[in-house]
């Protein structure tokens, strides 16, 4: 084996490379509902704040949580006392029309904690938002500006990226903080300019340094600030919050009462107990939520006698002051009504890092089965000491957080068997992304069965997720850290983040380093080049090139050493393709280091009696087994059906969608060549079955190839753009030359359906030109055959793509060619997908008579065929043309139709392409 080289990966310096903090992405919305039939009676100045560090394990750097704000009728039923001043005195501030000073308006909300700060922002967020104030979109930051150790703070860097992302930015990120500041207050100059107002709740501040850099720069927008004092903020308007009043305590206890246990009487047969009862929680809405749970479970106690417990409570408590007191005692009762189990969750909840956990992160912490957490945790959220903040989600109050981690200490529960269980949770999960990224789909019993569901799952759980890697690698488990970070590049990768995807892959190499997981850390490499190469930073993905070929000496090493044979060759496998994706990059420069790896991987390979699979071709002249069959048949068919085979074995497992990634490539291909010259352009009639099975194996490997187009688009544009430009081209070539071996043999048939597949693939890839061509030709078979059905569906395809490529006249050319076949054909569901394209091409030309006797007709056959998806797109260009006619009532119900169909059918994608399209036309707010 070649001398060891230095395996010390080296990070790249200079502008861009190795961000120090990766950004995180836009959260998904999170629907507040109700665990209780009719929503929740929601405490209006409940402080909402969320202490987002594990006691003893802090985040890799701040988590920071950017969700949007939901409009009231799609958040949890709240009902507010108490604050109705308050309440009228921010929206006032954050209506639109209320901005003539030319200012930019902030309302700094100040209060101590428990007060009901976040809650009331989070309720004005929302009524403004239903009111419609906020075309130009409203999010909420957590900015964790109390959190024990300054540097877990949200700093406006660790904003911006997930603030674009929220608001909608098309297009990609920029690398650096300071050209994500330049984008963020571009896009909001932008909405300024189109009159389209943004919101922003920037939550927990405690300083002016959090929020200073984040605020807009225009009078248009509204900025909502929520902190413990109060903040110098120029131009803001400054609400002081205070405890509620006597009047309004009552109040909220009465009607929270009223709603957790309807008909209870109580609050009024005891008014004295009652008055005693909120003096006793100081007043303070969150002391009075959990007294009013308490109650709500205990039926035969008195407010008077509860009042009593809590002065008991309070008494013990002495060293604290008064809000302090409330609180905790408030605690202290609600936790000795608690069942075991039901305490046991309250204990250990807190070990989850994160700000929030899911019912199967929950079930995870106390080894049980989901269905049991879940009744277990409902009933803490029935109880008041945690707080629903999604389906299936449950986040706890930083005060009770703190109450619940001192419990922890003192009853010695097993803190590192359920954090173990937790980071397998987070490991199984990331597998799980991973996959469905990869792949498109997972496992059928994963719970992320397809990409969408990943990316969701993801912005939800991905302050969790890097709380979890911190978590993970601070208990020595450095292989759970590398697993969840490989989750996030993947993330990373497929959005096309490449300042984030950069830093994960960083992070990657040094937990796969610690692990002393040789080919993780060959992985993390990998990535490190690929973000590089993504960013269109070349010299730096070079070095790392260089980095990765170096370090496959380890991997080699390793390979030699471990006992397993199947491990070896599996080490081998992963040396060879890392030093082929190396090999991409460098080119000639390192030829000779890269055939020293090639020879040390085939030694080692010899050594460990494997195959010679691994053997070295390039530099030197291999054998002739090499790239072929060990010995040539006799008859022409079996030596082509042996090539074809062979090329059929040089393909991976898993589809290339660059043909540099795939080692074997140029032989796979080359023995395909070899079968394809053996079949004669005229074989007698005694051979073509012989000649069929040579053709149907060249078809598989054909669409073997293929299949790197789906690859590809999980992987995200940079893939996708790689495999139509440099891979598509050769995948076509080889299409060509199977259908014109099975025209030899007499199947155009069969050559049809091969030229559809491929024109299938080029038109979802966006190789329209390409795809119009092999449709072409299909429409051209179809026709000599007497398919007149396939003819009409070729020429519906062909239309189709020429709408795509604008041009329009063409389009209707060939769709108007195309109805008659189809409906002749009795094929209504195509029928109408081409008239869909005709209405849309005269919809473009301005014909607007001719778009909508096309769209009718559409909508008609679409219904009769029982095709939704095309109902949909047949009603989408109907109401334009309804529209365009002067029919604007028409077109909103067809618009409407479209929205309510495209929701029966249950595909994600569809419906947000639906909204969109409604969205840009104007039937739907922006």
């Amino acid at each position: 084996m070649g001398a060891p080289e230095a395996a010390e990966e080296q990070q790249p310096s200079g502008p861009g490379a190795s961000p120090g903090t990766a950004s995180t992405s836009q959260p998904s919305s999170v629907r507040l509902d109700a665990f209780a039939p009719g929503g929740r009676n929601f405490q209006s100045a409940r402080d909402l704040y969320v202490w987002e560090t594990h006691h003893h394990v802090g985040p890799a750097g701040p988590l920071a949580v950017v969700e949007p704000v939901l409009p009231t009728d799609e958040a949890v039923a709240e009902v507010f006392v108490g604050r109705s001043a308050e309440t009228r005195a921010v929206l006032a501030v954050l209506d639109p029309a209320h901005g003539a000073t030319g200012m930019v308006v902030a309302s700094s909300v100040a209060g101590l904690a428990g007060i009901g700060k976040t809650a009331l922002a989070r309720s004005c967020a929302a009524e403004a938002v239903a009111r419609g104030w906020y075309a130009g979109g409203a999010v909420f930051v957590d900015l964790n500006g109390y959190a024990p150790d300054p540097a877990d703070q949200v700093m406006p860097e660790h904003v911006f990226a997930p603030l674009l992302h929220a608001l909608g930015l098309r297009g990609p990120l920029d690398t650096s903080a300071a050209g994500q500041a330049a984008q963020y207050h571009r896009l909001l100059a932008e909405r300024a300019a189109e009159r389209r107002p943004a919101l922003l709740v920037l939550d927990n501040a405690s300083s002016t340094a959090q929020i200073a850099e984040l605020m807009p720069r225009s009078r248009v927008h509204r900025t909502l600030i929520t902190s413990r004092h109060t903040l110098a903020t120029r131009g803001s308007r400054t609400l002081e919050l205070g405890t509620l009043a006597p009047a309004g305590a009552r109040t909220l206890v009465e009607e929270q009462l009223a709603f957790l246990a309807p008909g209870d009487t109580r609050t009024r047969e005891d008014a004295e107990g009652t008055e005693r009862l909120c003096r006793m929680c100081g007043h303070l809405p969150l002391a009075l939520h959990i007294a009013t749970a308490l109650l709500a479970r205990d039926p035969d106690q008195t407010t008077g006698a509860l009042a009593d417990e809590l002065a008991r409570a309070r008494h013990r408590l002495d060293v604290l002051d008064d809000g302090e007191r409330a609180v905790r005692a408030a605690f202290e009762l609600s936790y000795r009504r608690l069942t075991p189990e039901q305490a046991l969750l309250l204990r250990l909840l807190p070990l989850n890092p994160g700000p929030h956990i899911a019912t199967d992160a929950a079930a995870r912490l106390v080894d049980m089965a989901d269905d049991q957490a879940a009744r277990l945790i409902r009933e803490l959220a029935r109880a008041h000491v945690v707080e629903r903040a999604g389906t299936g989600v449950w986040r706890q109050h930083d005060l009770m957080r703190a109450y619940a981690i001192e419990l922890l200490g003192s009853r010695g529960d097993d803190q590192g068997g359920a954090s173990n269980r937790l980071i397998e949770h987070y490991v199984a999960q990331a597998a799980d992304v991973m996959t469905a990224l990869h792949t498109g789909t997972a496992d059928p019993t994963a719970a992320l069965r397809t990409a969408e569901d990943a990316l969701a799952w993801y912005d939800r759980e991905h302050p969790n997720l890097q709380a979890a890697i911190s978590m993970a690698a601070t208990f020595g488990d450095g292989d759970g850290a590398l697993r969840i970070q490989e989750a996030l590049i993947a993330v990373y990768a497929h959005r096309g983040q490449t300042a984030e995807w950069e830093a994960a892959a960083w992070s990657a190499v040094r937990f796969a380093r610690e692990a002393k997981d040789h080919p993780g850390r060959s992985r993390a490499l990998h990535q490190v080049m690929l973000s590089l190469e993504a960013a269109g930073r070349g010299d730096e993905a070079v070095v790392a090139a260089e980095n990765l070929l170096r370090f496959q000496y380890m991997v080699i090493t390793a390979a030699l050493q471990t006992e397993h044979v199947t491990d070896s060759r599996r080490l081998l496998e992963h040396a060879r393709a890392a030093v082929a994706e190396s090999e991409r990059l460098l080119g000639d420069r390192e030829r000779r280091f890269v055939h020293m790896r090639h020879e040390d991987i085939a030694r080692v390979a010899l050594a460990r009696g494997l195959d010679d699979t691994f053997e070295v071709v390039g530099l030197r002249t291999p054998r002739p087994a090499a790239e072929g069959p060990v010995e040539l048949p006799g008859s022409p068919q079996e030596e082509a059906a042996t090539w074809a085979r062979t090329a059929l074995k040089r393909l991976p497992a898993t589809p290339a969608y660059d043909l540099g990634l795939d080692p074997y490539a140029r032989d796979a291909e080359k023995a395909a060549d070899r079968a394809l010259a053996l079949i004669p352009e005229d074989p007698g009639p005694e051979e073509v079955e012989g000649w069929r099975e040579v053709c149907d194996l060249l078809a598989r490997y054909a669409a073997l190839r293929l299949a790197g187009g789906a690859i590809a688009r999980g992987l995200g544009e940079f893939a996708l753009v790689t495999w139509r430009e440099r891979t598509l081209p050769h995948v076509a070539g080889t299409y060509d030359g199977v259908g014109r071996a099975y025209k030899f043999i007499g199947h155009p048939a069969a050559q049809a359906r091969l030229l559809t597949d491929l024109a299938r693939e080029c038109f979802q890839s966006g190789d329209y030109t390409r795809a119009i061509s092999c449709q072409l030709y299909v429409e051209h078979i179809a026709g000599e055959i007497g398919d007149e059905a396939g003819q009409g569906e070729a020429l519906a395809a062909i239309a189709h793509a020429y709408l795509l490529l604008m041009k329009h006249h063409r389009a209707v050319e060939v769709a108007q060619r195309a109805v008659p076949l189809l409906t002749d054909a009795n094929r209504p569901g195509a029928a109408s997908r081409a008239l869909t394209t005709l209405a849309n091409a005269c919809h473009s030309l301005n014909r607007p008579t001719e778009a909508l006797s096309a769209a009718l007709n559409a909508v008609s056959l679409a219904r009769s065929a029982g095709d939704l998806q095309g109902r949909v797109a047949a009603l989408l260009v109907l109401g334009l043309a309804q529209r365009d006619t002067g029919s604007a009532e028409d077109a909103a119900t067809s618009w409407r139709s479209a929205l309510l169909i495209a929701a029966r059918v249950k595909d994600r994608y569809l419906t947000h392409r639906t909204e969109d399209f409604l969205r840009s036309v104007g039937h739907l707010p922006g």
